[in-house]
């Protein structure tokens, strides 16, 4: 059997493996839709959707018991899930019955491999999280270092200052940003009062516009889900693109309805806040950073008027394109519908113990005798048994069938059916009266029921068959020592039948 964690590293590796192939089917399906529909760049929605189901897709195989999609044929690195057939005496290989599995040497491979992807993931995560929380601190450190506004609304970039919005002022040149998602503060550099008062107003009211957008949280849960994934480099895109997204919306709300020289201003401002920006807080954690090689396309947008509203049609085919990145990755995921076999030495398994179903056999007939009263082989073996005898369990199991009208026809009367392990099936017919249900669990040598005469008989017997998947096989492969305990006849008619051997 696997041990838990040996299937925790391979479903791991498996949920790494689905994660990739949506992040970078849904950044190159959005990357090619926005060469046909530019508007496409500065929709949010399309990037927070295409990094969620980037996400979707990870924790969906991580999910526990979820139903194992795939319309490929899973990659077989074992042989079959079950041995076939077990005879008295006959140890066959375990198999483990587990969904996933891995054997051989392929498997060990491919479980070291998985052992040292979680391994390595485990790692990258707390180092991201150390970058992340770096961040963090050298923002709370240069909030702590800038001075607070007591009257922002003295500002002349300020008209009405919403409630509750902390500001604060520095003296470094950094771009002005939003810090925190939660309760986010506004900070401002000192060099955005030596702007032209409407360029101070423009840029202030594109913060506040991030602001009242929500902005601040999509960003904070953006960087969570790149953290989670930093293996991942599609996240990274998607979220740059959903930064860009971000910052072409605030400039099309705040420049809506603005005369063109008002427009050209507020190119301006973003032209000398490059200049005067300093590296190092970029656009991943805080709001109002540009860089040169999307300037170009910035100025161009804010002249132009920003980009037009995608259609319904648009919506849709964007939609589906991020659905279809979502699905394929789910169910067309290379298909490591592992069958672990056992990365150890199988165990043989312990062959089934057989008893006579009755305390005293004497064989009446055995199997596969012909005789003028049947139309057939025979496919059991006949004991004779007086009305009443107790009949016996062969073997443990579970009653499979216990009734008066066996499927096979009225001719075997009442008739017990007891499953055992590895397919095989102990059957009993012609009884008296029926000791047991459907479902009862028997152990061998337990009484289930009396011998009769019910059915088509010349005379009270026990009619007792043994068969592998449904099919009757000779009983003596699991029953030893019938011969010294069958009646002449019986031993002459078994030697004029060669198939009874």
């Amino acid at each position: 059997m696997m041990a838990p964690a040996e299937m925790m590293a391979l479903q791991f590796m498996q949920a790494s493996v689905g994660c990739l192939a949506a992040g970078g089917s849904a950044w190159a399906l959005l990357t090619l839709a926005c060469r046909r529909w530019p508007a496409l760049a500065v929709s949010r929605w399309a990037w927070v959707l295409a990094q969620a189901l980037t996400v979707a897709a990870f924790l969906f195989v991580l999910v526990p018991e979820r139903a194992q999609l795939s319309v490929m044929p899973p990659i077989e690195l074992a042989a079959g899930p079950q041995a076939a057939v077990a005879q008295a005496g006959v140890f066959e290989a375990a198999v483990d019955a587990a969904p996933n599995a891995v054997a051989g040497t392929a498997g060990r491979w491919l479980l070291f491999a998985a052992q040292a992807w979680l391994a390595l993931y485990i790692a990258g995560m707390f180092a991201a999280a150390i970058r992340l929380a770096r961040a963090q601190r050298a923002l709370r450190r240069l909030v702590r270092g800038a001075t607070r506004l007591d009257a922002p609304h003295d500002h002349a970039g300020f008209g009405d200052v919403p409630p509750g919005l902390a500001v604060f002022e520095t003296t470094l040149a950094v771009s002005p940003m939003l810090i925190g998602a939660w309760r986010p503060v506004l900070l401002l550099p000192c060099h955005l009062r030596d702007f032209d008062v409407q360029q101070q107003q423009m840029v202030i009211a594109h913060e506040l516009t991030h602001l009242r957008r929500g902005d601040p949280l999509l960003m904070a849960a953006s960087i969570a889900a790149q953290t989670l994934l930093w293996f991942n480099p599609a996240m990274r895109k998607l979220g740059e693109r959903l930064t860009w997204a971000q910052e072409l919306g605030c400039d099309q709300q705040v420049l809506a309805g603005r005369p063109q020289p008002q427009r050209q201003a507020y190119a301006a401002a973003l032209v000398g806040q490059l200049k005067l920006q300093r590296a190092g807080f970029g656009a991943a954690l805080a709001f109002g950073g540009i860089s040169a090689t999307s300037l170009t396309a910035r100025m161009l947008l804010i002249r132009q008027g920003g980009a037009r509203a995608l259609s319904a049609v648009e919506r849709c085919a964007v939609l589906a394109a991020c659905a279809a990145a979502f699905i394929g990755s789910a169910i067309l995921q290379p298909a490591f519908a592992w069958r672990i076999d056992s990365v150890r030495t199988p165990v043989p398994a312990a062959p089934i113990k057989w008893q006579a179903p009755l305390q005293q056999p004497r064989v009446s007939s055995f199997y596969g005798e012909v005789s003028p009263l049947r139309s057939r082989e025979h496919d059991g073996i006949d004991f004779a048994a007086r009305s009443g005898t107790p009949v016996l369990a062969s073997a443990d199991g579970t009653v499979a069938s216990s009734t008066d009208l066996d499927p096979g026809g009225a001719k075997y009367g009442k008739t017990i059916l007891v499953t055992h392990a590895n397919g095989l099936s102990s059957f009993y017919a012609h009884l008296d009266r029926r000791l047991v249900a459907a479902g009862d669990a028997v152990t061998a040598g337990q009484t289930i029921g009396m011998s009769g005469a019910t059915g088509k008989v010349t005379g009270p017997h026990l009619h007792f068959e043994v068969r592998q998947d449904g099919r009757a096989v000779n009983p003596e492969a699991m029953l030893a020592g019938l011969e010294a305990n069958a009646t002449r006849r019986a031993l002459r008619a078994r030697a004029a039948s060669p198939s009874a051997n």
